[in-house]
């Protein structure tokens, strides 16, 4: 079943590559195709005063993940082992930017000062590591070029755990999938390309990670409208056609047909996006025997039961959250998908001890988030609790 899912899936991802002319070389076409993987369909209009709103600060002492540049390097692997993301190392960044001229002219210092490029990029990714995630954002834009992945991963991850508001989080999020989409277009990456198999995964988890924030809450009529559902798979489908053990890959496969599941059913998700109950479970196995320790996985994993199996999972559930609340957090990130974890377990218990069925509980937490514009997954925020 996840072999037929991924092929259908690799289908719907080459259906753009059709649209090119018939007398483009084949080189042309593959790439025209890989840009095409970052097309949007009606995003959101961003509002410029949602979008330039303060931030609030993260709720706790920074000091506790401050890492000088030796540090971050030495513990790269270690940090890195979910998202799997490049290390910044001056030859890195020289052979990317000579890859990649239009990069190179995105930067603020166009010079061939490769250490000090690289020093720039980890400064950006010192302020996210430790939690400073306004600074991390435009500091990142500010030296742009390779400095902006670390960039919109602090806008992402600020969107989803802290913004105060739905709009605002889906406002930032919207502006985070512009962004990594200007980032497809201008490094171009092929999935045959081996050298460079981490940079088409990093663009393409931070691309479809972030759509499927956007659209996990959306209604059924704009996740069609937006076709967002594509857009997910397909990022998650080709990561895995590079890497089938990529941990995050995996996760964001499942997370995403679950929530199909969870909106339209078991019957409608298998006849319309081919959807599986196995898909959305089997694969978290696989990603948790990967990452044990990554808070993120146990409590997606722990919402897939939920969406999928409903009330007949929910202790599984409850066992996920509370294996995901009492883990170590090395970084913000981590920090702040732990909180998460904490928070949601509170959720889930309630919403058990109140006898209600989980369709109702979804539905009565959905609407709350609607008709207040909160956003339920910031971890400053009181949880959602029915009784």
């Amino acid at each position: 079943m996840i072999i037929r899912n991924l092929a259908r899936m690799l289908v719907l991802a080459v259906l753009p590559v059709l649209s090119s002319p018939v007398f483009a070389a084949p080189v042309d076409q593959a790439y025209d195709r890989a840009k095409a993987t970052f097309a949007q369909r009606s995003p959101l209009a961003l509002d410029k005063a949602v979008i330039d709103a303060p931030w609030v600060s993260v709720p706790f002492d920074q000091a506790s993940f401050t890492y000088t540049y030796e540090e971050i390097e030495a513990n790269w692997p270690r940090f890195m082992r979910g998202l799997k993301l490049p290390f910044p190392s001056p030859d890195y960044l020289k052979s990317r930017y000579q890859r990649f001229p239009a990069l190179f002219r995105d930067l603020r210092y166009q010079d061939d000062d490769w250490e000090q490029h690289s020093r720039n990029v980890l400064e950006v990714w010192a302020a996210f590591f430790r939690g400073d995630l306004r600074h991390a954002r435009d500091l990142g834009r500010k030296y742009g070029g390779y400095a902006r992945v670390p960039a919109m991963v602090s806008q992402i991850i600020y969107a989803t755990y802290l913004a105060p508001t739905q709009t605002q989080k889906q406002q930032l999020l919207q502006q985070s999938i512009n962004e990594m989409a200007w980032f497809g277009e201008n490094a171009p990456v092929l999935p045959g390309d081996e050298a460079l198999q981490e940079d088409y995964c990093m663009v393409r988890l931070g691309f479809g990670y972030a759509v499927a924030r956007l659209a996990e809450d959306e209604s059924v009529p704009a996740m069609l409208q937006r076709n967002y559902a594509p857009m997910v798979i397909n990022a998650a489908t080709e990561m895995l056609g590079v890497e089938p053990q990529h941990p995050l890959a995996l996760s964001l496969y499942a997370a995403f047909e679950a929530n199909v599941l969870r909106r339209v059913g078991k019957a409608a998700g298998r006849l319309t996006l081919d959807a599986d109950s196995r898909d959305a479970t089997e694969l978290f196995e696989a990603s948790v025997k990967k990452v044990p320790d990554l808070a993120i996985v146990r409590y997606e994993y722990a919402n897939s039961l939920l969406y999928t199996f409903r009330d007949e999972q929910a202790q599984q559930a409850i066992a996920q959250l509370m294996l995901a609340a009492q883990l170590p957090a090395e970084y913000s990130m981590e920090w702040l998908d732990r909180a998460y974890a904490r928070k949601r377990l509170k959720e889930v218990q309630a919403w058990v001890k109140s006898g209600m069925s989980f369709g109702r509980f979804d539905r009565k937490r959905r609407k709350y988030m609607t008709k207040g514009d909160y956003n339920l997954y910031a971890v400053n925020q009181p949880p959602f609790l029915v009784d």
